[in-house]
């Protein structure tokens, strides 16, 4: 994992625990990390509810009906007012188009 950031919001009436995960799993490009990381993940149990390949792929978790994930290539943007998940994919990746963006939130 290249870093994490957590925040927290009103959506649709609920407070959202939001959790960004920036990582590299070893993928050429953006698609194929996302590739990686469904696959990573469904081996844990977590089931596709949505796709939208190749913009993103949200799924539930086996464990708690209220978390979902969303899985996304990186977009410099997606980190723009993250400045330590900013820092840290300068230090540690040398190829950030190959990065996965994890979107995790509990409501």
């Amino acid at each position: 994992m290249v870093g994490e950031s957590t925040s927290d919001g009103i959506w649709e009436d609920t407070n959202d625990i939001i959790t960004t995960f920036v990582i590299d799993v070893g993928g050429k490009s953006g698609p194929d990390s996302v590739n990686k990381a469904i696959a990573l993940l469904g081996r844990r149990g977590w089931k596709i509810a949505n796709t939208n390949l190749p913009t993103s792929v949200t799924m539930e978790s086996p464990k708690w009906e209220t978390d979902q994930l969303v899985v996304r290539p990186f977009d410099p943007i997606e980190v723009e007012n993250k400045p330590e998940l900013q820092e840290a994919i300068k230090k540690k990746v040398a190829k950030p188009t190959a990065l996965v963006v994890v979107w995790a939130w509990e409501a």
